[in-house]
């Protein structure tokens, strides 16, 4: 709708909305000649490309500018030749933006926000995108329990109620952080349901001290702990773009026109790089969301088999992966040291029932007086 909306500022269309706009841009193509439209647009066109040919925006950007132009043609009936129209509109290329390493994962949990660490841990356990912030609630996260009343994940829903919904999982260390960010809210004052959207406003929290300058963590804030306003995908990405500067980790400058990750995407890359290490590709994919074809004809695996082969890559989705294995590793050796003790028991046991006839006939013997008892020194 936006970049729909500039094309029509760009030629003046009149209208003080964009309802307006397009039906005087719609009035425009009934009384004009097809040519005319085509004129038009590939006069648009070539003035995103020579942007891009500029490095004011990207190549892979200019297609963007394209797609809303003939999406709104095509659903108003406007019949245009858009071969004609496409030729020197350059293809997308991917980008070659690398993940956040651990380290500056880290860095940026230190943000005073208490909405970074459950954003971060859910995200890169998931591999959302930023945009199913503006959907998710309390109840799509679904904790998931060994048999030991531990939990091992939890399952999350994306995009509930929508056309393109699908089901991912995050770590137990999302889980918590999601779990202590809603209770923190509810001893705060706020009334918490299944309904209630995972992410919202901040509030007055009292003051805090960062490099020994006293500052207020909401300020420019005004919200009410009572009255939740739901934090979306663009306040989302407000609060990275502030807490990398802040922390000297992508630090602003007006030359660079683009960084070596991205702000809220590097999340779900570090969760398609990772998971890789130890699940299946096809698996991953399904996860993240993305619509392959080929799974949904040919590969179905069940829930439980997507949880198991996410289970495996636990540890390289958390923050704390080291800590995991390392209690992964403490619990092994405590299994096999019971295992060992059992084993142990066992076989003297086994050794007692074989001495008890040798024991009964040295006693028949002593008392007999065949062999005498020989006193331990």
């Amino acid at each position: 709708m936006r970049r729909l909306d500039i094309f029509f500022d760009f030629y003046n269309v009149e209208g003080k909305t964009i309802k307006e706009k397009s039906e005087n841009f719609l009035k425009y193509t009934k009384e004009n000649a097809i040519e005319k439209i085509t004129d038009l647009i590939i006069g648009y066109m070539s003035y995103q490309v020579d942007r891009a040919n500029k490095k004011i925006i990207s190549k892979s950007t200019v297609r963007n500018f394209y797609k809303p132009i003939k999406l709104f043609c095509e659903m108003n009936n406007i019949i245009l030749n858009w071969k004609i129209i496409s030729k020197g509109i350059p293809f997308a290329t991917y980008s070659n933006d690398r993940i956040p390493t651990v380290a500056e994962i880290l860095e940026v949990l230190k943000y005073p926000d208490r909405r970074i660490k459950p954003i971060v841990y859910t995200m890169i356990s998931s591999g959302i995108r930023v945009g199913a912030w503006d959907y998710l609630k309390w109840k799509n996260i679904i904790p998931i329990y060994d048999e030991k009343k531990s939990v091992i994940a939890a399952k999350i829903i994306v995009y509930e109620g929508e056309s393109d919904q699908y089901f991912s999982f995050i770590t137990p260390e999302a889980y918590s952080s999601l779990k202590e960010w809603m209770q923190f809210r509810q001893k705060q004052g706020e009334r918490i349901t299944g309904d209630t959207y995972l992410m919202r406003d901040i509030w007055n929290t009292g003051k805090i001290v960062v490099n020994k300058i006293e500052s207020n963590l909401t300020k420019g804030t005004s919200g009410i702990v009572s009255i939740p306003k739901k934090a979306d995908s663009n306040a989302i990405r407000q609060i990275f773009t502030r807490a990398w500067k802040i922390q000297n980790i992508r630090p602003y400058d007006n030359s660079i026109r683009r960084h070596e990750f991205k702000s809220t995407h590097c999340f779900r890359k570090f969760f398609e790089t990772h998971a890789m290490k130890s699940m299946k590709l096809l698996n991953v994919k399904m996860l993240m969301g993305h619509d392959t074809g080929l799974e949904k004809s040919y590969y179905k695996p069940s829930e439980k088999e997507l949880l198991d082969d996410y289970l495996r890559g636990v540890e390289f989705l958390s923050i704390n992966g080291n800590e995991i294995k390392f209690t992964k590793q403490i619990e092994e050796l405590r299994e096999k040291s019971q295992e060992d003790e059992f084993i142990i028991k066992g076989k003297l046991d086994q050794m007692r029932k074989e001495l008890e006839p040798l024991l009964e006939l040295k006693n028949m013997l002593i008392k007999e007086g065949i062999i005498k008892e020989i006193p331990l020194q």
